[in-house]
């Protein structure tokens, strides 16, 4: 029980850690202070740093058990980790044609950035946060551990509430145009419809 509150306190730890630098005032402040470069060094220091506990208590050395107990691989959970794995790749790279990782960190305080709202984003407003919750279920799904029950549900709780306290952020940043869009796609699942209601 005690190494299950463990990966919970961590992934809350790092939850709090990334939303709370990348947060705006939190952000600028940071830059303003010491500039670009190590905001980015303080934020990927700290959210390694933060996920540390619960690294060590996914017993990474169990994670090959299917080359080593074959026996113990249920078929339909690995395929499903398999279709699960394959999803989040797709709609990553989906993604990416609409957003480089170098928009989505974007550091730079002396302009606004372009609110993306073409391709994949035009159907979903956080798709590389579905991604990240796919590639976390298709984990569950290959390793039926507890431990990695825990760690991928509590990752996904973060996502979630991570995904709500970016579009906080959005809104500030773009105002009615991002109440518009928001009209427009979903906020995870993709809105197949492009009804503008």
């Amino acid at each position: 029980m005690f190494e299950y509150l463990v990966i919970v306190a961590s992934v809350t730890i790092f939850g709090i850690q990334h939303s709370g630098i990348s947060a705006l005032r939190v952000k600028h402040w940071i830059i303003d202070r010491w500039g670009n470069e190590d905001y980015s060094r303080i934020f990927n220091v700290t959210s390694f740093l933060a996920l540390i506990p619960a690294s060590f208590s996914l017993n990474y050395w169990d994670w090959l058990y299917f080359l080593q107990s074959p026996e113990l691989v249920n078929p339909f959970l690995f395929l499903s980790g398999a279709i699960l794995l394959a999803l989040g790749v797709v709609v990553a790279i989906l993604a990416s044609r609409s957003i480089s990782v170098s928009t989505v960190a974007d550091m730079r305080t002396d302009r606004k950035p372009t609110l993306v709202t073409g391709g994949f984003y035009a159907r979903t407003r956080h798709p590389l946060y579905l991604a990240t919750i796919l590639f976390l279920l298709s984990l569950v799904a290959f390793y039926p551990f507890s431990n990695i029950l825990v760690f991928s549900l509590s990752f996904v709780g973060y996502v979630v509430i991570g995904a709500y306290l970016e579009e906080r952020k959005l809104v500030i940043q773009y105002g009615e145009q991002y109440l518009a869009y928001r009209r427009t796609a979903g906020f995870l699942l993709p809105r197949l419809s492009s009804r503008k209601d």
